[in-house]
């Protein structure tokens, strides 16, 4: 005979383990009503942030000077104004953030492992806006992120997450980082958010906007090299043309990229053009070390390709932290390398010495490494791979003709 009292404690288990899932149902549903309680309040104070600088996005775009830099700031200050915390872009960081000191005490809860939350947006170029919203209990930080965009002119929510932060650094030394998870192989949006909390001299913001982002370091390894005037092997001129021609002539490069990479005869004026424009160098000595082609008066210019581009979202940016005049007309400029997909305020830094002309220009004249057991490796570069320009021009010289129009 079986015993009854087995049948007695089965039945206990599994009057248990309904009484629990209904416990847990009952947990799950106040969590969804909390926050669904906490997206509609997000909403509203959405609307209630877009309406406050609405005058601002509507007279920017009458003028076409929406994403303008000037129109940014005005939107930051105003929100400042009446008490908000914002900054500029997601990950741009080119504008002071206002009421700062908002962020810097959630901070201090974060690393006393107390509760408390915090309210910021981005104010994107198109007017419209990222509001993050962050939380933490015992050391745990969780994000809400909710983006508004202006549609037919009223603001809208059309994209909102919440996570728990999977990274966290808050470095002190101005930045603050963190990151939403997401499984290898993942090829979407990236996850990292860079919030510069401490404000940089205005001088410093308008060096950097003038002498280091023209460049910056996508596809280029010109603030990776030590070089003066004079050291000019050490430049690669095939990818500062690319770099600094729509800076020039006022339009984008007109050369074509491929899959492969492409290969143009640049008539010998437009070359040189370009790169004395910002450079001390003649033009005997740039057509000795450049790619010239004598018979034809040309420079071999070679797009990069798909193996040798890197336009990505996880590039690092430069940042002015310093300027010195040093009173021989050249200004003296210390650069940080910002990295937000590897959360680094200071992957490396350098010195960058430019020269201001009479007309208003400037050159470049010297870029310093700064030596630091810190810096780290430039991997986000690569070099270009090498087609040998010269042999390929011999080989198919028919194929190419200059263009001087």
């Amino acid at each position: 005979m079986k015993d009854p009292w087995k049948k007695v404690f089965v039945l206990f288990i599994i009057l248990a383990g309904i009484c629990g899932c209904g416990d847990n149902t009952k947990v799950e549903d106040r969590q969804m009503v909390h926050n669904q309680e906490n997206r509609q309040e997000e909403k509203i104070l959405s609307k209630e942030i877009a309406n406050l600088y609405r005058d601002i996005y509507e007279q920017a775009v009458r003028d076409s000077t929406l994403g303008n830099l000037k129109v940014t700031k005005e939107i930051v200050q105003r929100l400042g104004e009446h008490g908000y915390t914002a900054t500029d872009g997601e990950n741009e960081n080119q504008v002071n953030m206002s009421n700062a000191h908002e962020i810097e005490q959630f901070c201090q809860k974060v690393r006393a492992e107390e509760n408390g939350d915090v309210t910021f947006f981005c104010i994107g170029r198109d007017g419209g806006f990222i509001q993050f919203r962050l939380t933490t209990n015992k050391g745990h930080i969780n994000v809400t992120r909710t983006v508004v965009s202006w549609v037919d002119k009223e603001p809208y929510v059309t994209y909102e997450d919440s996570y728990e932060a999977y990274k966290w650094t808050d470095l002190g030394d101005g930045y603050l980082f963190f990151e939403q998870y997401f499984p290898q192989g993942y090829d979407g949006a990236p996850g990292f958010t860079a919030v510069r909390i401490q404000p940089l001299d205005e001088m410093c913001r308008e060096g950097n906007r003038t002498y280091i982002l023209p460049i910056g370091y996508e596809n280029n390894d010109f603030f990776l090299n030590n070089w003066k005037e004079g050291d000019w092997e050490e430049l690669n001129f095939n990818d500062l043309f690319h770099a600094l021609y729509p800076y020039v002539y006022q339009r984008r490069i007109p050369y074509e990229k491929s899959v492969d990479g492409e290969t143009y005869q640049v008539p010998a004026e437009e070359f040189e053009t370009v790169i004395q424009s910002f450079f001390s160098i003649d033009k005997e000595t740039l057509q000795k070390i450049g790619a010239y082609r004598e018979e034809s008066q040309c420079y071999l210019y070679r797009t990069r390709g798909f193996y040798d581009n890197v336009d990505s979202p996880t590039l690092p940016y430069p940042e002015v932290t310093e300027w010195k005049d040093r009173g021989d007309g050249t200004l003296s400029l210390t650069v940080h390398t910002v990295w937000p997909a590897r959360q680094l305020s200071k992957a490396m830094s350098h010195e960058v010495v430019v020269r201001k002309m009479e007309d208003g220009s400037f050159q470049y004249v010297s870029n310093r490494v700064i030596p630091s057991k810190e810096n780290v490796e430039p991997s986000w570069y690569t070099e270009q791979l090498s087609f040998h320009f010269y042999d390929l021009f011999e080989r198919k010289k028919d194929n190419y003709s200059c263009n001087f129009s």
